[in-house]
């Protein structure tokens, strides 16, 4: 019998190259999950049995429940997610499911209590990497004339929904009307070429990987369409530390303005990216190695080249 693996939000971009990269091995019962029904999520053709469920955010309790039971009467062992609300809330519960041998392809508690509010990673990354923070204002009586433009962010966001450019003061008194500032971050306004990098350390045996990736094109969601793999020995040395100094058990994805005058983080996010396939096809399968990590099994590297170029396009499926 195989082993059952259950991946959730398959209709999302990175879910639905965790489920192929799995199909791949042969070696695994892939069950998959979304909110919307199989004649409408593509993906739902290439599991091995689908389920509709609830939402992962409209009820935070109530749906560990539900995916807690779940997994025990399906005989889950390893479970992949990628909503970031999903993560953190699967992340704060882990210890029910590994109770019942279900095992998180997640990354480590401790990171993700960092990374998925941003305020706390501001806070964070000021203190233990100063270099690289973005200035960000705790006050609105801090912030001066010269200090625009500004960006605005939620503590607590995805696929840069509620993030703005502000270009003076009445903008932002607008803004502020608008939004809560306990749940606002704002930053000093920074231009420059974006880096993505997917990221993987095995904390057990020191094993790390990262593929950087400039994107040349991008959607509305910040998810990258054109890309090209790179290999800067700065942002290299930047990416090491970073894992290290979030003692980073998993795999997650960090992104970065680069400027005139270096490399300023934007955020990590501690999940999946939308750029898991470019990842896996340069050379660095984040994917497997989140199931060697969780299975506590070495990781398997192929040599990431940089120079390579990779682009998303869409294609059509028929769902009966």
């Amino acid at each position: 019998m195989k082993t059952v693996v259950l991946v959730t939000a398959i209709g999302t971009v990175a879910a639905s190259h965790i489920v192929s990269e799995i199909k791949k091995t042969n070696e695994y019962y892939i069950i998959g999950a979304d909110i919307n029904p199989a004649n409408q999520v593509a993906t739902s053709a290439e599991v091995d049995e689908f389920h509709k469920f609830p939402s992962a955010i409209a009820d935070i309790e109530g749906y560990i429940s539900f995916v807690l039971d779940f997994c025990i009467k399906k005989n889950v062992e390893y479970y992949f997610a990628i909503i970031d609300e999903e993560v953190a809330n699967l992340s704060a519960h882990r210890s029910l499911f590994e109770g019942h041998g279900i095992k998180l392809c997640i990354a480590n508690d401790s990171l993700i209590k960092i990374c998925h509010y941003k305020d706390k990673f501001n806070q964070w990354i000021e203190k233990e990497m100063p270099e690289i923070a973005v200035k960000t204002f705790s006050r609105i009586e801090d912030i001066g004339d010269t200090d625009y433009p500004l960006f605005v962010k939620p503590v607590e966001g995805r696929a840069s929904i509620g993030c703005k450019k502000i270009s003076n003061k009445d903008e932002l008194f607008q803004h502020l009307k608008e939004a809560d500032i306990k749940n606002i971050i704002i930053q000093q306004y920074v231009s420059g070429e974006i880096i993505a990098v997917d990221l993987v350390r095995n904390a057990l045996t020191g094993q790390m990987c990262q593929v950087q990736r400039t994107e040349h094109l991008r959607n509305s969601s910040g998810c990258g369409i054109a890309v090209e793999i790179i290999d800067d020995q700065q942002l290299h040395c930047i990416c090491d530390e970073l894992m290290q100094r979030l003692q980073l058990n998993g795999v997650v994805n960090a992104e970065f303005f680069r400027t005139e005058t270096g490399y300023k983080i934007i955020e990590v996010n501690p999940r999946f990216s939308a750029g898991t396939s470019f990842s896996c096809m340069a050379g660095c399968n984040t994917v497997m190695s989140a199931l060697r990590i969780a299975q506590k099994k070495d990781c398997s590297f192929a040599e990431v080249i940089s120079g390579q170029h990779f682009a998303k396009k869409y294609e059509t499926y028929r769902l009966n």
